[in-house]
């Protein structure tokens, strides 16, 4: 494959500070904003649009969306119907390099006064945006179609803070234990994924090293951007990122995390920093993943073997295992009108019919209760086992550490902790140590905001 996987993922985090520099912030310095976010009164204009002649003459909702490849397109497929069903608003979706590039878009637009109606947004970046007061609180807007009458309860609670309505759920995820069922089967490992991280060790010390279709197996391929999946290995082992604000990143027990992924990826060999995890999973160059649910359904269209799915491996503390994907939120700081009018977008994304073809389309989980019931999505659980999977893990899963949703640098300062443990091999102290006093440090800086808004 390519001859340096890491130093392409570290120049994609060099080339997104240097972003965030030209404009004078750091990553996602959301809490800055709070003095242009403040005005009930202030009105920011709306990106430019291109409206087909068909729809001129409507009002316009612009979304600035994350999602490329097939999920981009099928967002874009619903936002048509949307722009067919009725003959008053025209959606257009602009498209963005994922949640980061939303983010750092939607900065800089508020910088500017110039914002989208609907922004997609992950689980960890609402919230800065909404300590800042530049989400729109949602609760006056609910009836019988829209609100939390309508969505699977645990995901909608995820976006309220203190009952009121935020961010609303719509491509929500948690990580998926993937694994090549033909490989699994030539080295006689059951048809399964490991029950807990030791039998995963174990299981990679038979693979690793073994021939099959040409390639030369290792157990997993690691991403540079693991500051999620991590997060789940922290609680299996009983660690954290924090506890409220309280930084836990340096427990013993967080340590032990670090530590167990260092002689994984160091001492056994049996795991590797990969240019691109997922191609090379479904090239059949690896034996295992984990990967968002969200990725089911074009990880199995591109494998060229059966795939295999199951929760993620249980630690000596149980289930670790992260929520995660994105929702959509209206602009705080934007017409009453135009505000009205992106909401019919939600209503219409919210509606039984269209939140189970998300679902069915692109491998999310179904965030309405609708959509969980409904003939297409039960249907398909029937047909492949693997959606029921990720739809049972569901259950058992959890909304992000708040260091990890609140402060700003977190998530840069974790994926170049988590880059560095895959390539360094140095103790885990000396690793973790200065980045918890960094994240302590910061977390302290919005820690009474926190408090007044949050805990």
């Amino acid at each position: 494959m390519q001859n340096n996987p890491l130093a392409s993922t570290l120049e994609k985090s060099s080339s997104r500070r240097s972003f965030l520099g030209a404009l004078g912030l750091t990553a996602l310095a959301i809490p800055a904003l709070a003095a242009c976010g403040n005005s009930s009164a202030a009105t920011f204009a709306q990106p430019a649009t291109k409206v087909p002649a068909g729809f001129a003459g409507r009002r316009n909702v612009v979304i600035w969306s994350s999602w490329g490849g097939d999920n981009g397109k099928m967002f874009a497929d619903l936002i048509k119907k949307f722009n067919e069903s009725q003959t008053a608003i025209y959606a257009e979706v602009q498209q963005f390099d994922g949640y980061d590039g939303v983010g750092e878009k939607l900065t800089a637009g508020l910088r500017a006064k110039q914002v989208p109606d609907l922004a997609v947004l992950s689980d960890i970046h609402w919230n800065r945006y909404f300590l800042s007061d530049a989400l729109e609180p949602l609760n006056k807007y609910h009836d019988s179609s829209f609100g939390p009458s309508v969505y699977t309860e645990n995901f909608y609670k995820e976006g309220t803070v203190r009952d009121e309505s935020y961010w609303v759920p719509f491509a929500r995820s948690t990580p998926l234990f993937y694994y090549n069922r033909d490989l699994f089967a030539s080295v006689g490992l059951p048809d399964r994924a490991p029950g807990t991280w030791d039998e995963f060790r174990s299981w990679g010390k038979e693979v690793t090293g073994v021939k099959f279709k040409g390639n030369t197996m290792k157990m997993r391929a690691l991403t540079g951007a693991d500051d999620w999946y991590f997060s789940g290995l922290l609680w299996a082992f009983g660690g954290a990122i924090s506890n409220g604000l309280d930084v836990r990143l340096d427990s013993a027990e967080s340590l032990a995390a670090v530590d167990f992924e260092r002689q994984l990826v160091h001492e056994d060999k049996s795991m590797y920093l990969a240019q691109s995890f997922v191609n090379d999973f479904s090239n059949g160059q690896c034996a295992t993943v984990t990967q968002s649910t969200g990725g089911l359904t074009s990880v199995t269209k591109a494998a060229k073997f059966e795939v295999g799915t199951g929760f993620m491996p249980k630690g000596p503390a149980g289930t670790g295992t992260p929520t995660g994907g994105g929702g959509l939120s209206v602009l705080r700081q934007i017409s009453d009108e135009r505000k009205a009018d992106a909401v019919e977008v939600l209503r219409f994304l919210a509606s039984d019919e269209i939140s189970s073809q998300w679902t069915v389309g692109t491998g999310y989980l179904p965030v309405t209760k609708g959509a969980t019931s409904s003939k297409l999505v039960t249907d398909l659980m029937g047909k492949n086992p693997n959606y029921q999977i990720a739809v049972d893990q569901l259950q058992i899963a959890s909304g992000p550490d708040d260091v990890r949703r609140y402060v700003t640098s977190a998530i840069s300062e974790l994926k170049q902790m988590v880059q560095k443990n895959y390539t360094s091999n140095v103790k885990p102290e000396e690793l973790v140590k200065p980045v918890a006093a960094k994240l302590r440090a910061e977390a302290d800086k919005i820690r009474v905001t926190y408090e007044e808004k949050v805990a």
